[in-house]
């Protein structure tokens, strides 16, 4: 396994592995929160995005032979571009602003904000076939190495789901919760009261393999 920057050629991979499974929270929360009923859409989703922001640019891939993981650094990717325009009036119909504008204001109300001389993580997956073989430690460990060669950052910072189940992860790797977001509306949306923001202090040795 080898990290290497992602390609153009990269982006079926790299949006597999941001949909995530049918099944995992924040799968489940993602399609929730934007109304989508079919997974095929939460992944075609994904891809436009990756695709049309030109995001995977700011990723670092997992590489076995494949994209087995990847991660993310700096802000999210969110601009409105006409590739997701027209994603949204083909899932939503051309109503698609009156039914999405409400629920991107509702995830508003759940954004930390990140403090000054942060790095953050807006991306890490891994494959679920290959948990547990340290990749997500050396896609951790690549992020710590980037920050620590720049003078600019202090500390690290990610925002996930508050029902995570990674959260533990994060704390073996040094990330503590330094606040809290949560709203009712979004809880009824997605089934998860809120986000956290973890924060890692960029002093002390790189994170060990949870």
């Amino acid at each position: 396994m080898e990290l290497r920057p992602a390609s153009h050629g990269d982006i079926d991979g790299l949006a597999r592995l941001v949909a995530g499974e049918e099944s995992q929270p924040t799968t489940v929360a993602g399609m929730g929160l934007f109304g989508l009923e079919r997974f095929e859409d939460a992944l075609e989703l994904s891809r436009v995005m990756i695709e049309s922001t030109r995001g995977w640019q700011a990723m670092t891939v997992a590489d076995a032979n494949q994209a087995v993981g990847l991660i993310q650094l700096g802000e999210a990717f969110l601009a409105i571009t006409p590739e997701i325009v027209e994603f949204a009036q083909r899932v939503y119909g051309a109503d698609f602003q009156q039914i999405l504008g409400p629920r991107l204001a509702v995830l508003e109300k759940v954004q930390t904000e990140y403090p000054d001389g942060c790095l953050q993580i807006s991306e890490i997956h891994v494959s679920p076939d290959h948990r547990g073989e340290g990749i997500g430690t050396a896609l951790m460990n690549h992020a710590v190495e980037v920050a620590s060669n720049n003078e600019e950052y202090g500390v690290m910072g990610l925002q996930m789901l508050t029902d995570n189940p990674a959260r533990d992860a994060f704390e073996a790797w040094g990330f503590e919760v330094a606040d809290t977001r949560t709203d009712s509306e979004f809880q009824e949306l997605t089934g998860a009261a809120g986000y956290h923001l973890m924060l890692r202090e960029l002093q002390g040795a790189s994170p060990t393999r949870p």
